[in-house]
């Protein structure tokens, strides 16, 4: 054995657990092995940030006794100084190599390594390990439990709890949850819910995993109604990154609503009114869940005895059909009784004498129609005789055939005796002879009037 093998020999039994580490022409003497704390996998989204939760340890007394600690980060191998490994940052130099940006925001004073590396990429996924350098005593360690970060271009799936989302029975509170992954907390994503009940409180806030990462946690709380029953609840999540479009993730889930019958009521296949003899059919409706097994029950008010048992009633109208009729419609969760509708009898003879009565109305009207007609015929068979002569003021302008009245400009009756005016009417013929003659320098007008089998002269 050589002097170098025994000097070798002595120290491994004097430290048992001292372990020579030697990098090139670095010596770091070890004194047990140590972990980081951080998690063994992380999912990160193509064109955004992702942050790797971190903390390590290290001699006590070369913290208290360090001027400067220095932080790194190995791609692919632990090996510092190994040809397929790469330092992707170092913080003794702040150097960055192929990320655009690494920051190291934990305290390394207070064993804190909390990492963000900034606008990471596909090809970025990878195992990185954590590399710790302490001054001046120049103690150095790599982690050798790496995290592996797995770049997508599509977000982590949404968490939705309950996972089995059961049936829930009317009037119960309901509490839904929907978690997102934020591997980048400087951005995280938002969350929204879609086709919430009318009752929903919503809450969202950023929380931390047991392995340190974040996430944004949203949950709804609601008192379930009937009418969100087979409601199609969806929660999404969206991403900011840089890229032209945000990256979204989205899971729903169907609400199942148990309840008794609601919005019960009657339909009827025509009018309310109804004649003997006619076939009338009463159809129940109502919602409920479940509704396959529902029984529906008949009534007509004043009868205790039930009329029938279905979905449809269907009968042959009769002098005592009319009435007024409900529905009962019934499942293993309630009953409800509908609103009653009135079936009305018609009166055929009732009916008649309105028709007569309309008609009669009807030909009165044609009748009085016809008779202004005729009217206005008499009243067309005019004659106008227009009476000039030289040095006369006045003329008659219409004189109606055996007329009672004289249209036009009105006769003046004379101014005098000796202006005295004659006509003589023929009543047998609708003629009228007018003659005139000049007595004592004065015109005379004479009327000659002619009745049948009468004549009558006047001087």
């Amino acid at each position: 054995m050589t002097d170098c093998t025994a000097v070798v020999a002595l120290e491994m039994s004097v430290f048992p657990f001292m372990v020579f580490l030697f990098f090139s022409s670095e010596l770091v003497l070890v004194s047990s092995v140590y972990n980081a704390e951080l998690p063994s996998r992380i999912a990160a989204l193509s064109g955004s940030c992702v942050q790797i939760p971190c903390t390590f340890e290290v001699p006590e007394n070369e913290l208290k006794t360090a001027t400067s600690i220095f932080g790194a980060w190995i791609k692919h191998n632990h090996a510092f100084l190994s040809s397929d490994s790469l330092v992707v940052y170092n913080g003794s130099t702040n150097i960055s190599r192929g990320f655009s940006r690494i920051e190291i925001t934990g305290n390394l004073s207070r064993r804190e390594c909390t990492t963000v590396f900034y606008d990471v990429m596909n090809n970025h996924s990878d195992n990185y390990y954590f590399r710790v350098e302490i001054k001046p005593r120049d103690w150095k360690y790599t982690y050798q439990n790496p995290i592996y970060i797995s770049v997508s271009d599509s977000p982590e799936p949404l968490i939705f709890q309950p996972t089995d989302l059961k049936a829930v029975m009317e009037e119960t509170t309901v509490s839904l949850s929907c978690s997102a992954e934020a591997p980048c907390p400087k951005h995280p994503p938002t969350i929204s819910w879609s086709n919430i009940p009318e009752s929903a409180h919503i809450t969202t806030q950023l929380q931390e995993k047991p392995n340190k990462t974040l996430s944004v946690f949203s949950n709804m709380t609601f008192k379930a109604s009937y009418m969100d029953h087979r409601k199609n609840i969806s929660c999404t999540a969206t991403y900011p990154r840089k890229t032209s479009n945000d990256s979204t993730v989205e899971t729903t889930v169907t609400l199942r609503v148990l309840f008794p019958p609601k919005e019960t009521g009657i339909t009827i296949d025509q009018s309310a009114s109804v004649s003997v003899g006619t076939n009338v059919t009463l159809t129940c409706k109502s919602k409920a869940n479940p509704s396959n097994n529902m029984t529906f029950y008949w009534h007509k008010r004043g009868h205790e005895s039930q009329l029938g048992l279905g979905e449809q009633l269907i009968f042959t109208v009769n002098r005592s059909s009319g009435g007024w009729y409900f529905c009962i419609a019934n499942n293993e969760h309630g009953i409800q009784r509908s609103e009653e509708i009135q079936l009305i009898m018609a009166d055929h003879s009732l009916i008649i004498g309105c028709v007569a009565g309309v008609s009669a109305i009807l030909l009165t009207f044609l009748l009085i129609t016809l008779f202004l007609r005729v009217q206005r015929v008499k009243a067309s068979t005019i004659m106008e005789t227009d009476v000039s002569d030289q040095g006369q003021e006045k003329q008659v302008q219409t004189i109606y055939t055996n007329g009672g009245f004289v249209s036009g400009e009105e006769l003046e009756m004379p101014k005098d005796e000796n202006d005295v005016q004659y006509g003589e009417i023929d009543f047998s013929t609708p003629q009228t002879k007018i003659t005139t003659a000049q007595v004592s320098g004065e015109e005379t007008v004479y009327a000659e009037v002619r009745g049948p089998g009468k004549e009558m002269n006047h001087d």
